[in-house]
Parts: structure tokens; sequence; C-alpha cells
């Protein structure tokens, strides 16, 4: 938990990140890593690389774990094999549709942030019939500026007109914290956060708050009992 002062009764505004926070696409995002390394490199890669993957815009992983390939190419195979299998490979995390129902019924602006594509987020929100229930989206098509740098999250926020102390983030990386905290708004970490687990943390900037469902984001709010 950070120990920044923070008043919730003063939030009106929602931010998701989009991998590993809404959407679980990490066996998705796994496999695609062992299919486009094997298949340039003839080695494979260990799932704690996968993991600093998890957050990073993909030219700059291209770039940093396989040096030698053309980051270009590279890039279309990765983005050849998911294309491929994308749609049967990915699924909601528990409660999330009901919690983006409540926080629209209470009056909350809700937004995603994502280092994702804009085509494969809006495949994914219209598959799940969440589109109608997020005021903006706001993904890697849309910026040249990506967390962990804070600009996307004071873009967003103009988007939006809201402060960053009306604000707060959910995400599951340490860039999603670190574009939070930097920015002035809330963070919080989801507990189920693939590319933090719990043994990976220490090292890693804390959250305002950590929370074990999505269910809990309500309770959070004071919003329900969760």
């Amino acid at each position: 938990m950070g120990g920044r002062f923070f008043d919730l009764s003063k939030v009106n505004t929602v931010l998701f990140d989009f991998d590993g926070t809404l959407v679980d696409t990490n066996e998705l995002i796994s496999d695609t890593w062992h299919h486009t390394v094997k298949t340039l490199t003839g080695y494979d890669i260990t799932e704690a690389e996968i993991r600093r993957t998890l957050g990073e815009i993909l030219q700059y992983s291209m770039q940093r774990l396989m040096p030698e390939i053309d980051p270009e190419k590279a890039i279309d195979v990765y983005r050849e094999y998911q294309r491929s299998v994308f749609l049967d490979r990915i699924k909601l995390f528990e409660g999330v549709e009901e919690v983006l129902s409540a926080l629209r019924a209470a009056g909350h602006k809700t937004a995603i942030v994502t280092s994702r594509l804009r085509t494969s987020t809006e495949k994914a929100l219209k598959h799940f019939n969440l589109y109608g229930l997020f005021d903006t989206v706001l993904t890697a098509s849309d910026t040249k500026i990506f967390k962990p740098d804070p600009a996307p999250i004071y873009l967003i926020l103009d988007m939006l007109g809201s402060k960053p102390e009306e604000a707060i983030l959910v995400g599951d990386t340490k860039h999603d914290i670190e574009a939070g905290l930097a920015a002035g708004v809330f963070t919080v970490l989801v507990d189920w956060s693939y590319a933090l687990p719990p043994e990976n943390r220490a090292n890693a900037p804390a959250p305002d708050a950590v929370i074990e469902k999505m269910k809990d984001l309500l309770t959070l709010l004071e919003l329900t009992g969760g």
C-alpha cells in the first residue's frame, strides 16, 4: 500500500488498463511470445522475460529481447499469430461487467488507457459487449508517449474533463502504477496480476491500494458492500 493521502470521496473518474486488468490476455500473450521468439531465433523465452514485456510498447520489447532481428519483422510475426487466435484465447476477469455497470449507474466517468493497439482493443470490447460502458478509450494508436510516462493519463483526463485528484487508475503492471503515481491519481493494483505477482512486488512502485477481486473496487469507492 502507498502512503499518500487521497480523498476517495472526490473520485468521479475511473481509468482502467486493458490487458491483465479487465481482460485476461495472459495466456494469449505468453503463447504469442513463445511462438514469435521460437520462429525468429529457434530459441525459447522464459515466463520471467514475458512478464517484463507486459505493459510495455511492443517495439521496445522486441528491440530488447531480439536486438538482432528487425523489430518490424518481429512485430509482424507477433501480430499475425495473435490475430489468428485472439478471440478464442481471451476472457473477461470475474466481475468486470458488473463493476463497470455499477460505476456508470453511480455517475462515474470510465475510460481505458492501454498500450494495446486500437483495432484489437475495440475488437475485444465489442466481443464482450463492453464498448458502451466507457466514455472513451485511449490506445497505443492514439499517442506517441506511453506508460510509464504520465502523459497518457493527463491526456485522457483532459478528454474526460477530470482532475487528477478526482481519478483512480486500475492496472496490473509497474508501468500502470508508475504512470498513475506520476500523474497524481490514486493507483490500484489488481491482485490477480500476472505481470506483478506478490513475490515480484518488493522492488516495484507501491500502489495506493490492492484489490483481490474487481468487485472490491466498489467497496473501495463506498458504492456497495462488494
